[in-house]
């Protein structure tokens, strides 16, 4: 069973007897299983794995791209990817100056979880 959550729930469209979607599907995956291009599109299948040593990883949703965004898809996940890693250097950076007793006191945003961030590509 796939690990897929929405952040609303589904609603019932009684009109024509069906389920919508209200929400934003969320998709959970620690890993790429398979990449297929066929007609222009890329069906990018992400997974999750148990953490067990030789568990097989399980499918959990799939990406969809038109094979024409997929540079542009590439370098946002590359820019993405590219300030976690600043992000993670300041933060090494900060524990320590702190652990040197060199703390310049509060430097992050009040309301912001630490560590957390958010891009806009």
């Amino acid at each position: 069973m796939p690990l897929l959550a929405t952040r609303t729930a589904l609603r019932h469209n009684a009109s024509k007897g069906t389920l919508q979607m209200t929400g934003t599907p969320i998709l959970f995956g620690d890993g790429v299983i398979d990449v297929h291009i066929a007609n222009g599109v890329a069906r990018i299948t992400i997974g999750t794995t148990t953490g067990q040593q030789d568990a097989k990883p399980t499918p959990s949703g799939m990406l969809v791209v038109p094979v024409m965004q997929l540079p542009v898809f590439a370098r946002v996940m590359a820019e993405v990817t590219r300030q976690v890693e600043q992000r993670a250097k300041e933060a090494a950076a900060q524990a320590q100056a702190k652990a040197a007793g060199n703390a310049d006191g509060g430097a992050g945003a009040g309301d912001q979880v630490a560590g957390a961030f958010r891009f806009n590509g």
